[in-house]
């Protein structure tokens, strides 16, 4: 009897966790040749407003870095992320996202950096009704900086998701204009911070995959 209660137990809680995974926010990468489409799916009986980043970061097996992009472009063999395809965020909410992110800049005294960013810098915002799902469009970039060496190289490269829900939570530069957006009133839809990633995106690149 006593282990056919137990088996009840954890039928009960297999259940639950299907049923939860059903009405998840969830994420899912799509790759298409040079392409890349984030799938999200609002499963949830309510509609939600999500931030992407403007930019996917892709680190290299064999590095410890987070992005092969950024201040030291110079020290990876191939340098890949994806960049967002532009104007597919609701403008009216991008615009109260901007609007923060100015004022905050301004506010700490950083107000000539507004304007000043570099391509996939940044958040855009989304707007994702109940039981209804939306692709996004990213151009992957694969750049290489051995080409004058005349040297091949492949590695496998893993797709880094942006950690909003640390950030907003932490102590980062980003944090306070995040949270104060966070916060604001979007009606009958609800801010979501992170959604679930069912998979994770690995990429086998080499010098023949270049793009530029």
């Amino acid at each position: 009897m006593k282990n056919f209660i137990i088996i009840i137990v954890i039928f009960i809680l297999f259940v639950s966790c299907e049923e939860k995974q059903k009405s998840a926010f969830s994420l899912q990468y799509i790759e298409d040749k040079k392409d890349l489409y984030l799938q999200f799916k609002n499963n949830t009986n309510q509609d939600i407003i999500f931030l992407v980043p403007n930019s996917l970061e892709f680190g290299d097996k064999n590095y410890k870095s987070f992005s092969t992009r950024g201040t030291k472009e110079e020290d990876y063999p191939i340098n890949v992320y994806a960049l967002i395809q532009s104007d597919q965020s609701p403008l009216l909410y991008q615009k109260k996202y901007d609007s923060i992110y100015n004022g905050y800049l301004t506010e700490i005294g950083n107000g000539d950096f507004i304007g000043d960013e570099r391509p996939g810098d940044g958040n855009s915002v989304f707007y994702l009704k109940s039981k209804a799902e939306i692709k996004i469009k990213y151009n992957l970039v694969i750049k290489s900086m051995m080409i004058m060496f005349k040297q091949s190289y492949s590695s496998k490269f893993k797709q880094n998701y942006y950690p909003y829900d640390k950030a907003l939570k932490g102590n980062y530069g980003e944090s306070e204009y995040l949270r104060r957006f966070s916060k604001l009133n979007f009606g009958k839809a609800k801010f979501v911070t992170q959604p679930i990633i069912e998979d994770s995106l690995f990429l086998r690149l080499s010098e023949k995959d270049v793009t530029n």
